[in-house]
């Protein structure tokens, strides 16, 4: 069981997944290959960088690594604004915004307990595809709750961790499904 949950965490990273809900609204935008490039550097691998390597960087700067959430949401909240500013077709903005969410839900969360990004990632993820492609992707629905045990099980997180992160992504879904109503952004 341990293997199998450790194999499901690291194929469902939430790097990749994000990058793959990029990819796909950016194709849905019809964005061409350059366009669905710039969107993926700018939203998830810029942020994603700067996560990882944040440790050296705030040592050499003298920050606190405590901030590297905080620095990551507001460099999706840049790449987010980008979009709006360049009147990037939909679903990409709301998209973008709804990453927003999720990275400053996750950086609050954090403050108190480690919230799950695997769990809230995922769950965004499923439910803004079966928003975005149709119903007949609702099977992958079934895939936040298996992403929770998994992370439980591997004692990544605590049930409670694993339930935050999944409150996360609903709230990250819910705000993405708003945003495409608003006639500024659509």
């Amino acid at each position: 069981m341990l293997a199998l949950a450790a194999s499901f965490s690291k194929a469902l990273n939430p790097p990749a997944v994000l990058l793959l809900v990029i990819v796909l609204a950016g194709v849905k935008a019809g964005l061409g290959i350059i366009g669905v490039t710039a969107l993926a550097l700018g939203i998830i691998a810029v942020p994603g960088i700067v996560y990882k390597k944040f440790p050296v960087l705030a040592m050499k700067l003298g920050l606190a690594t405590s901030l590297r959430t905080k620095v990551v949401a507001a460099l999706t909240l840049v790449g987010a604004l980008t979009c709006l500013i360049l009147d990037v077709p939909g679903p990409v903005p709301a998209t973008a915004m709804g990453l927003v969410v999720g990275n400053a839900g996750l950086a609050l969360a954090r403050l108190r307990l480690n919230a799950s990004a695997h769990v809230s990632v995922l769950t965004f993820a499923v439910s803004w595809s079966v928003a975005v492609f149709g119903g007949e992707f609702s099977w992958l629905l079934v895939l936040s709750p298996v992403m929770l045990v998994s992370r439980t099980v591997l004692r990544e997180h605590t049930w409670g961790e694993a339930l935050v992160g999944a409150l996360i992504g609903i709230v990250t879904f819910g705000f993405f499904a708003e945003a495409n109503t608003w006639s500024w952004i659509t």
